[in-house]
């Protein structure tokens, strides 16, 4: 994901990506506080309040996109209608759809708007997708998407699907997006992935600045444990001064942004280790 616990400007672009959408979705996500709340319904004129607020804001922004709220294919005898619309001269359409974390759902609107609108010309398709009922679902979600991605890029591999997680509680968005991973440099020793980074940089830190496991915890915080865990932190291979074994946090998104990997990235420059992004 990308955490939004910051105001973001929007920035110009000649062309639409996944920032511009994220900082538009961050600026209106307060709206969606109220929409589930524990053992109700969820309330679906907050939804819509939302659905109309981020196009208002992406209309806002002079990259050469319109968008419309609810349009429907043309020639088409289905009324299959799309949440948000973004088309610009030469450019691909973007398809937005905003949903509570049902996988049904995401499955079935996937399902119809690449058979709509996927077929001919080049698609970016957009999940916007807020905690259901239950809080439960995101990795179902996340698991269809994938699915839908594969077989979108079958289609036309200038198309794409990515998912957008929102928390209106926590105030966060954080997006999936499918791709090759990214390797990452820390402080020169090449990491596969952002688990394998957040681990080199603090057994670099640990290495140059021996330390006991309390003064680790005050320079990296909840980025590092003395215990694994559900399967949320790795154990890195040495332990601190006195004797305590230390773990890493591992989920950062392995598919694209993270919600914390920027607030780690920026700890680690601040504790004196680099890590910057490779190549593929």
């Amino acid at each position: 994901m990308v955490d939004i616990t910051r105001n973001y400007l929007l920035t110009i672009y000649l062309y639409m990506d996944i920032t511009t959408l994220c900082s538009a979705v961050s600026r209106c996500l307060p709206i969606l506080s109220g929409a589930r709340k524990p053992g109700k319904a969820i309330d679906h004129s907050l939804v819509e309040s939302f659905q109309k607020e981020v196009c208002d804001a992406l209309n806002k922004v002079h990259n050469g996109y319109t968008w419309d709220i609810e349009v429907q294919a043309k020639g088409r005898l289905e009324k299959d209608s799309i949440d948000i619309l973004g088309q610009a001269k030469g450019q691909q359409n973007w398809i937005i759809e905003i949903d509570a974390t049902r996988s049904d759902q995401v499955s079935q609107k996937l399902l119809s708007r690449l058979s709509l609108w996927g077929k001919k010309d080049p698609i970016q398709y957009v999940a916007i997708l807020y905690p259901d009922a239950h809080n439960k679902g995101q990795s179902a979600c996340e698991k269809y998407l994938r699915y839908g991605n594969e077989i979108c890029q079958i289609i036309n591999k200038d198309s794409s699907v990515l998912g957008i997680f929102v928390d209106p509680v926590l105030n966060t968005v954080e997006v999936l997006q499918f791709g090759e991973p990214s390797h990452f440099d820390v402080n020169g020793t090449e990491c596969k992935s952002m688990a394998d980074a957040a681990a080199e940089a603090v057994r670099a830190y640990a290495t140059m600045h021996p330390s006991n496991f309390k003064q680790l915890k005050s320079h990296w915080g909840k980025f590092v444990n003395n215990v694994r865990g559900a399967s949320r932190y790795k154990n890195i291979g040495m332990k601190s001064t006195d004797g305590v074994q230390v773990y890493t946090y591992t989920q950062f998104r392995q598919y694209g942004l993270s919600s914390y990997w920027s607030v780690f990235v920026h700890l680690c420059k601040k504790n004196g280790i680099i890590v910057s992004k490779m190549k593929n």
